[in-house]
């Protein structure tokens, strides 16, 4: 998984946004700019937020939400099980299934040569 850069370090502020403050609010609008900047770099800089974009992320894939929607109907399955629902191969499916647990979104038990995965309990998901 990605590491999350944070974007926000150096804005760029667009001449047209602070054409548009101006029109709207008047000549002092464009000084509340650093404060949103600020406030923007607070969120970012939150572990919740961080989580939470990570999460997001690792649902941003087609067959990684397919796979937790078949464990939210099933409880848990193992991964030939996944494969056989979703058509990947198996090192497919153990990557995807890699991502969604480094997201804390499932856990995994391994029973021989068998892995089985399962949902992992979530209290609440809100925004951050």
């Amino acid at each position: 998984m990605s590491t999350y850069i944070n974007t926000m370090a150096a804005p760029k502020t667009d001449p047209a946004l602070v054409e548009r403050l101006v029109r709207l609010g008047g000549e002092d609008s464009p000084s509340c700019l650093p404060e949103y900047q600020d406030l923007a770099r607070d969120v970012v800089s939150t572990p919740r937020f961080l989580t939470f974009l990570k999460r997001v992320k690792a649902l941003a894939d087609e067959n990684r939400l397919l796979a937790v929607a078949l464990l939210k109907r099933r409880k848990e399955l193992c991964a030939c099980e996944i494969q056989a629902a979703t058509g990947l191969t198996h090192a497919t499916v153990s990557h995807h299934m890699s991502v969604l647990a480094d997201a804390g979104l499932i856990s995994s038990r391994r029973e021989g040569k068998w892995m089985y995965y399962r949902l992992t309990e979530q209290k609440e998901v809100s925004i951050p």
